[in-house]
C-alpha cells in the first residue's frame, strides 16, 4: 500500500499536470476522503486478485464465501469473472 503522502501528491498533481481537481481544493478533509477512497479501491483490487488466485488453486466458492462472511452464491455473484 502506498503512503498517504504519495496518494495526496498524486491528487495534487492530477488533471494531467494542470493541478488539483477543484473538489480537492476545499481542504485537507476532502483530500483525506479522496485518499481513503483510493485505498478502498486498491484493497478491492487486491481482494479480486486474491479470490482469483484462490479459485485457481482449487478453492471452492463455499470456502471463499465463508472466509468473507458471505454465502457461496454471494461470493460467486461478486467475484465470478464476466462471461
Amino acid at each position: 500500500m502506498r503512503p498517504d503522502e504519495e496518494l495526496l501528491n498524486e491528487i495534487e498533481n492530477s488533471n494531467d499536470g494542470d493541478g488539483p481537481d477543484p473538489v480537492f481544493t476545499a481542504g485537507p478533509a476532502l483530500a483525506a476522503v479522496a485518499a481513503a477512497s483510493l485505498r478502498v479501491k486498491a484493497a478491492e483490487s487486491d481482494l479480486d486478485a486474491a479470490v482469483a488466485a484462490a479459485r485457481e488453486s482449487g478453492q471452492t466458492w463455499q470456502a471463499i464465501g465463508e472466509v468473507l462472511g458471505m454465502t457461496r452464491q454471494g461470493a460467486l455473484k461478486r467475484f465470478r469473472p464476466a462471461a
